[in-house]
């Protein structure tokens, strides 16, 4: 082969490096458990500023809901309960983690006093969840994982219902915001319908370079080899 080739032939094994799989690094922006506080832990990704709007919402004891700890952020208003993240240094995603539960006398959407519907909102998504938990035939948790339904878990004597969300989106803004409130007509608020948020999570990742898989290395040193072998022989035969 004529050292051109080889050349040509290291080249196309570099472009290979293209198709290895892409690191993406992951790391915490603001993640609570309500238990010692809104924010019992943040960063070590970079932001300028975390912030909570209430919008009606305490910090209460969580009882026996599963999965939560001792305490929890409960609403038992119509008011927004808003998450918000501001100077965001550079990513490509986040995932956002949190527990929800639907407590006391939701009655769906065409139950006995209705509709009850649970809005969230967030990076430019609008979601509308609701139960049945006293009456009505919808159940509608949209991609939440149910973690118990139809049990008395805390606060009256009305079952509950507690749900696991996951999402990971892209985003790129060096703000966030989630927001999420009670709402619809049939809203009667206090112990007769509310709810209430647990281990929330944010995080953020970034994606690197793609990185190599470990036979493109392979073939990669092996072309560089090949190249120094026909150099050291072209240069002894002109020797």
């Amino acid at each position: 082969m004529k050292l051109p080739n080889l050349f040509a032939a290291v080249v196309l094994t570099g472009a290979m490096v293209s198709s290895g799989a892409a690191v993406a690094a992951e790391s915490n922006i603001w993640s609570t458990s309500f238990d010692s506080g809104l924010f019992e832990t943040t960063g070590p990704f970079p932001y300028n500023i975390l912030t909570v709007v209430l919008g009606g919402a305490s910090v209460q004891p969580a009882g026996a809901l599963p999965g939560f700890g001792s305490q929890y952020l409960w609403n038992g208003t119509n008011g927004t309960t808003s998450f918000q993240a501001d100077g965001l240094g550079a990513h490509t995603d986040l995932r956002l983690k949190f527990d929800l539960v639907f407590q006391d006398s939701w009655d769906s959407t065409n139950g006995s006093v209705s509709p009850d519907i649970l809005f969230v909102d967030f990076a430019g998504q609008s979601y509308q969840w609701t139960v049945n938990n006293a009456s009505g035939t919808t159940f509608d948790v949209g991609p939440g994982t149910v973690i118990s339904r139809g049990t008395n878990l805390v606060g009256s004597s009305w079952t509950d219902t507690v749900v696991s969300y996951e999402f990971l989106f892209p985003h790129v803004a060096s703000t966030f915001a989630f927001n999420i409130r009670f709402g619809g007509a049939g809203f009667q608020g206090g112990t007769d319908e509310s709810w209430g948020i647990d281990n929330f999570a944010l995080s953020a990742i970034t994606n690197s370079v793609p990185v190599p898989e470990p036979a493109t290395w392979a073939l990669l040193i092996a072309g560089f080899g090949l190249v120094g072998a026909a150099a050291r022989r072209r240069r002894d035969a002109t020797a």
